[in-house]
């Protein structure tokens, strides 16, 4: 699945209802971020929702790319080593 650049409250159910399809699917988790150039609260929130799901089963989503913004967001606000970004 690949991320757009901008990940704002006004997409979160969007792509929470994305990821929940990706995640009922059983197939490995890969995201995409190298697009990523800008992401609210909102958004990471629902990926370490994610995160979390898919912890409960000794799993991790698998990231594709990098993301300098996504990664230092992330960071800011000290979710980057939960959600295990590139760096």
């Amino acid at each position: 699945m690949k991320l757009a650049s901008k990940l704002h409250i006004s997409e979160a159910e969007a792509l929470s209802k994305s990821l929940i399809e990706l995640l009922s699917s059983e197939q490995e988790v890969c995201i995409d971020i190298s697009e990523v150039s800008d992401a609210d609260t909102a958004s990471l929130q629902v990926l370490c929702s994610l995160q979390k799901s898919l912890s409960l089963t000794d799993s991790a989503i698998t990231w594709k790319g990098e993301s300098e913004s996504l990664s230092n967001i992330a960071n800011q606000i000290g979710i980057k080593e939960f959600l295990k970004l590139p760096n």
